[in-house]
């Protein structure tokens, strides 16, 4: 499953965001639990960020899956979640406002305060938007049929 979202990472790049990872790792996290969810989601941005690169959001991006695997996990244990798809894929769409607030928020020290964040975070909504659309969009195709 690792594998499948390095490739999947690196295929949907030429998409700002758009990309397989958030709802395989979703999957993972809702069908084998925390520790699957969370191997998945540390090695699959270490091993793509090999391809795409390093940076200083390289740590936020790990601390924000991991965010993302906590709530699928906890949110995964309630019976009405694992009987829903549309349930799950509402998860997988917040999921990825989730995850661009934490790596947006990871940002933080080096942009000089508050209002430099909310700037920062609110010029980035289009692009947590295009993920959480394509989250909520790959979930239905995913795993339908």
């Amino acid at each position: 499953m690792t594998a499948l979202c390095v490739v999947g990472r690196y295929l949907f790049q030429f998409l700002p965001n758009i990309q397989p990872v958030t709802d395989i790792i979703i999957f993972m996290t809702l069908s084998w639990g925390f520790i699957a969810g969370s191997n998945i989601a540390i090695l699959s941005i270490l091993i793509s960020n090999v391809l795409l690169g390093f940076g200083l959001w390289t740590i936020p991006q790990l601390l924000a899956y991991l965010v993302v695997v906590v709530g699928a996990w906890l949110i995964g244990h309630w019976q009405f979640v694992q009987q829903h798809l549309w349930v799950q894929a509402l998860l997988s769409l917040f999921a990825g406002y989730i995850y661009g607030f934490c790596v947006s928020l990871g940002q933080y020290p080096l942009l000089g305060g508050w209002r430099q964040f909310i700037a920062y975070y609110i010029a980035g909504l289009y692009f947590d938007s295009l993920h959480a659309v394509g989250n909520f969009v790959l979930y239905f195709n995913s795993t339908i049929g």
